[in-house]
């Protein structure tokens, strides 16, 4: 025998989904859509932040660390070491040339080959030819062609430290020198308008320092993905003198 259906259930099973039923589908659709492409976003303007604060850490982290090294060879190997120094000034370093908070100057065995290096670090505030300023620059050139040790330039190739905040105390500075240094009982020794070897009382001061702290500040000069704003990281170490 055949069935026959009732016609409002065929009319009901013929009718789908009504306009209303697809608009709230699609906007339940649309609300979930729009906090999984949110949730996207921000994994990756958190996973750019964290790439610029590494890279802004590891930049730090091997300026310092390099110039707490070279700190340290600093006056090795001593006139004291050799019998007759003065036949080849060459052969012994003379520890600290020039000291500011800014810059510093000194020689020593720094690559440990057995050679004496003049060691210029120096906080560069601007250069027409270089964007990446303020900067600080590393060079080093063997004692023995160095013709005046006070002011030995910065030889081709240098290493560069970009991004860097301007050191100092005051408006728009980091808060710190570059440079601060300490004598053998860990007193600040007021080296503000700098002391080289020239003069017999910059002599006397810079035998005085024993501890040279070094204070470095970086900023980015672009937004931070996450929070919009400059990404800094400072950080700060010690060396202390074998001259």
């Amino acid at each position: 025998m055949k069935r026959r259906l009732n016609p409002d259930v065929r009319r009901a099973s013929a009718g789908g989904f009504t306009l209303m039923e697809l608009l709230v589908s699609l906007f339940i659709l649309a609300t979930v859509s729009g906090a999984v492409f949110e949730q996207v976003n921000q994994m990756q303007r958190k996973s750019g932040s964290e790439a610029m604060k590494l890279d802004l850490n590891q930049s730090a982290r091997e300026f310092v660390d390099q110039t707490v090294r070279d700190l340290h060879m600093s006056g090795y190997p001593g006139r004291s070491m050799y019998t007759n120094p003065d036949n080849n000034p060459a052969m012994f370093a003379a520890g600290l040339i020039s000291v500011s908070p800014t810059q510093i100057i000194f020689e020593g065995d720094v690559n440990n080959d057995g050679n004496v290096y003049n060691v210029n670090i120096l906080y560069v505030a601007n250069d027409a030819n270089d964007p990446n300023c303020p900067c600080i620059r590393r060079s080093i050139q063997n004692k023995a062609k160095v013709t005046d040790p006070l002011h030995p330039g910065i030889a081709v190739p240098y290493t560069e430290t970009t991004y860097v905040l301007p050191p100092g105390t005051g408006a728009g500075q980091s808060g710190e020198d570059l440079f601060a240094y300490y004598d053998q009982n860990g007193n600040a020794v007021d080296l503000s308008g700098g002391s080289d070897i020239s003069t017999p009382g910059g002599i006397a001061n810079l035998a005085t320092i024993k501890t040279v702290k070094v204070n470095l500040s970086l900023l980015t000069t672009v937004r931070d993905p996450a929070s919009n704003g400059q990404i800094r990281n400072s950080m700060s170490a010690t060396a202390r003198l074998n001259q």
